[in-house]
């Protein structure tokens, strides 16, 4: 019996060494990206799990609140191409030292101000300069590893912004209540939370500042070539993006209004979404080694359609939280693989340019949706927007396997 399982475990412990030598395989300049993606994931997590339920507190409704989330990904849509640029001409630590601070003051005027308007300009504002660091991180990855632990450190990089957005929504949870105990109103409490979350982000700027990176030489113009292909990467993220504002920015809503759950359980259950997010992300490269980057994000897809047909139909508070769960770590896995994937197709010049187009096509969509969302919210139901979520990710998902059904394992082919 020993003799039969000593192979097995020799081989799990020799799977698990690999795993932690390509971890070892980081460069300083990714590591050092990856503390400030903590401290930015720390912020934004628990700004944007509170910032809705702050507006609906302001008397803001739904159709509303979808136009200020629009603005913020206009202004994003405004900057992708121009930050792609930019990139390839200016060191990458100097703009983010740049555009972090100015994405922080932003959030902060959105939280300072009670006219629509205002908050809409600071939701634009935030939006062309928080792209930079979106667009900035493929590229930026690229540039400081090698093949071999790239698929570990797209994943890492995520997982590690889950990491922190457990922490992050476990604060913005137990944070307003605890203000609230000092005599505070609630809108205020929502508001003091937010500034604290706003400024989590600004300590990103310590190891961004530690970054050493050579000095960008002569640019050549930006010349694509393989438009065929960039397009191909764009359309299933567009799809997406479409899909997941009809609901997704609406999850803390739908908690709050369809189960009258508190604010404290609600960061209790981002936290729990993001740890199985993070379980997803860790495991995905394991699985792209085995059955191709494409694949995985294939499958990964359509499982975890089911469970936001779920969400949309039932009443059910504790089937509503395992869907809730299992769907965001089943999605969100496929996000970085599929971004490593496009960065490796590409040509070296093409990256960043082919980076800002699918934050473009995911914003875009979001963007679009929003909007579309709240106000089939505000007159119907959530059932409508998390079933035509459903059919869209279904979609992107076909739409994938058709341009890249022809990947084998490690070697993904058009």
């Amino acid at each position: 019996m020993l003799h039969s399982t000593t192979p097995t475990k020799l081989k799990e412990k020799r799977g698990i060494t690999k795993y932690f030598e390509n971890l070892g395989l980081f460069s300083t300049n990714a590591r050092l990206f990856l503390i400030g993606t903590f401290f930015m994931g720390m912020g934004f997590s628990g700004f944007m799990l509170l910032f809705n339920l702050y507006l609906k507190e302001m008397g803001f409704l739904e159709s509303r609140i979808g136009n200020i989330i629009t603005a913020t990904t206009l202004g994003t849509l405004i900057m992708a191409l121009p930050a792609s640029v930019l990139i390839r001409r200016v060191p990458i630590k100097r703009i983010l030292l740049i555009a972090t601070p100015i994405a922080t003051f932003s959030y902060l005027i959105q939280v300072s101000v009670s006219t629509y308007h205002l908050i809409i300009a600071g939701g634009f504002m935030a939006g062309l300069a928080a792209v930079f660091s979106r667009v900035a991180s493929a590229p930026f990855f690229m540039r400081n590893s090698t093949q071999k632990e790239r698929p570990y450190l797209f994943s890492m990089q995520f997982a590690l912004m889950l990491v922190a957005g457990i922490i992050g929504s476990l604060l913005a949870g137990f944070l307003p209540g605890i203000i609230e105990q000092t005599g505070t109103v609630p809108y205020l409490a929502y508001r003091y939370t937010l500034y604290i979350f706003a400024c989590l982000v600004l300590i990103a700027l310590l190891p961004y500042s530690m970054i050493k990176e050579k000095p960008v030489g002569k640019v050549d113009k930006m010349k694509i070539h393989s438009w065929r292909l960039i397009l191909k990467l764009f359309l299933p993220g567009l799809v997406v993006g479409i899909g997941a504002g009809l609901s997704i920015p609406f999850l803390n809503l739908y908690f709050k209004n369809v189960f009258q759950t508190g604010t404290s359980y609600i960061g209790i259950l981002y936290s729990g979404q993001q740890l199985f997010m993070i379980t997803g992300l860790l495991i995905a490269p394991v699985i792209a080694e085995r059955i191709g980057k494409i694949r995985t994000v294939v499958v990964s897809q359509l499982v975890s359609i089911p469970f936001l047909v779920v969400l949309g139909l039932t009443t059910n508070f504790i089937l509503a939280i395992i869907a809730f769960l299992i769907r965001a770590a089943l999605m969100n896995m496929a996000q970085p693989l599929f971004t490593n994937f496009a960065m490796e197709k590409v040509k070296h010049d093409e990256q960043a340019f082919t980076n800002a187009l699918l934050v473009i096509a995911w914003t875009a969509g979001w963007g679009a949706s929003a909007s579309v969302g709240g106000f089939l919210i505000e007159r119907f139901s959530y059932s409508i927007p998390f079933l035509s979520t459903s059919v869209l990710y279904l979609i992107s998902t076909v739409i994938i396997f058709a341009f890249f059904k022809k990947e084998r394992k490690g070697k993904e082919l058009l």
